[in-house]
C-alpha cells in the first residue's frame, strides 16, 4: 500500500493503482488475525472514500490540490510582489533563486528542491513567493 500511496503522490501511478490500493487494503483488513492488522488500513480506505477525486487527479492531472506532494507542486515569485530584498535567496539552501537586489526575482524550477525556505523567508507584506500546483508539460 506504501509503495502505491507513493507513486500516486510522485505523480507517477496509473489510475489502475486505485483499485489495486484499495482491493489490498481490503484483504489486509479482511485477512487479518489481529485487531491492528484489520485496523491498519482503514486510514487508506477513509481516504478512498472521501477524497478519491483527490487521488484521481492526482493520477490523471500530475495535480496536488492540497499543495503537499512535493513532486506535484512549486514555488514562484510573483514579479509584482517581489521588492528584491534577497531574503528568500539568503534562505533558499540551493541557490535556486536568482535576482538583482531591490529588483523581482525569481526561482529556478530545475534547481529548487520545494523545501519551502523561500516563502517563509519573504516578508508578509510583500507574500511574493507562491506555492502552486506544478504546470507538468
Amino acid at each position: 500500500m506504501l509503495a502505491i500511496l507513493g507513486k500516486i503522490s510522485d505523480g507517477r501511478a496509473q489510475i489502475e493503482d486505485i483499485a489495486r490500493l484499495e482491493k489490498l487494503a481490503n484483504a489486509v483488513k479482511n485477512g487479518s488475525l489481529c485487531a491492528l492488522g484489520s485496523t491498519a488500513p482503514n486510514p487508506v480506505l477513509t481516504a478512498l472514500r472521501y477524497f478519491r477525486e483527490e487521488f484521481v487527479e492526482h493520477i490523471l492531472n500530475k495535480a496536488c490540490p492540497s499543495l503537499v506532494c512535493k513532486n506535484l507542486i512549486a514555488y514562484t515569485i510573483d514579479a509584482e510582489k517581489c521588492k528584491g530584498c534577497s531574503l528568500c535567496t539568503e534562505a533558499c539552501p540551493v541557490g535556486a533563486i536568482q535576482g538583482e537586489k531591490k529588483a523581482a526575482h525569481f526561482i529556478n524550477p530545475l534547481t529548487c528542491i520545494k523545501c519551502g525556505s523561500c516563502r517563509a523567508a519573504c516578508p508578509d507584506k510583500f507574500k511574493a513567493v507562491v506555492k502552486e500546483v506544478a504546470r507538468c508539460a
